[in-house]
């Protein structure tokens, strides 16, 4: 555990905020992390999804690590690819909830695990799952990032629930 917490640290520290995320054209952009330096990051960075998701899954099959997932989730979600994306996200929630790790640092990249797995949830157009990710990643740490994309998704579920009450109804 010690030795986990001790290579961790210095991840934590060096997150990057990649590229925001439009999940529609009309929308604010949406904030996801990865981390500084992992392998894809890069590639992420400048913009090459497809290069990275390459790299990530071929070097995925000899390691599996929470910032190979937490890179591909990030990958996936830019490349337009929302479903790979969440399960992505889901094994980047699973290796980081595995560490048990209780420290500050720990509680942040956790949140941000879930605020990445919110938005490819919404991208997947499943306002609740996404929704109840976000308060997940507000209730492990309040951070600029996960409050920004909790505001965001709620005003686009609210746009969505006013245009649903003042359809028409259509008559038989």
């Amino acid at each position: 555990m010690k030795t986990t917490l001790a290579l961790l640290t210095p991840l934590l520290i060096t997150l990057l905020i990649s590229n925001p995320v439009s999940a529609f054209e009309s929308d604010i952009a949406l904030k996801v992390a990865v981390v500084k330096d992992a392998a894809g990051t890069q590639d992420i960075v400048k913009g090459n999804f497809n290069k990275s998701i390459n790299k990530l899954t071929k070097r995925h099959q000899d390691e599996s690590s929470y910032n190979s997932h937490m890179s591909l989730c990030v990958a996936y979600l830019q490349a337009d690819n929302a479903k790979q994306s969440e399960s992505a996200c889901t094994a980047a929630i699973d290796s980081i909830e595995a560490m048990n790790l209780t420290n500050t640092n720990g509680l942040y990249l956790k949140s941000l695990s879930y605020s990445n797995r919110g938005i490819s949830r919404y991208k997947n157009n499943n306002i609740s799952g996404a929704l109840a990710d976000l308060n997940q990643a507000i209730l492990i740490d309040k951070n600029t990032i996960t409050l920004g994309n909790l505001k965001i998704i709620k005003q686009k579920a609210y746009r969505l629930a006013s245009l649903s009450e003042t359809s028409p109804l259509i008559a038989d």
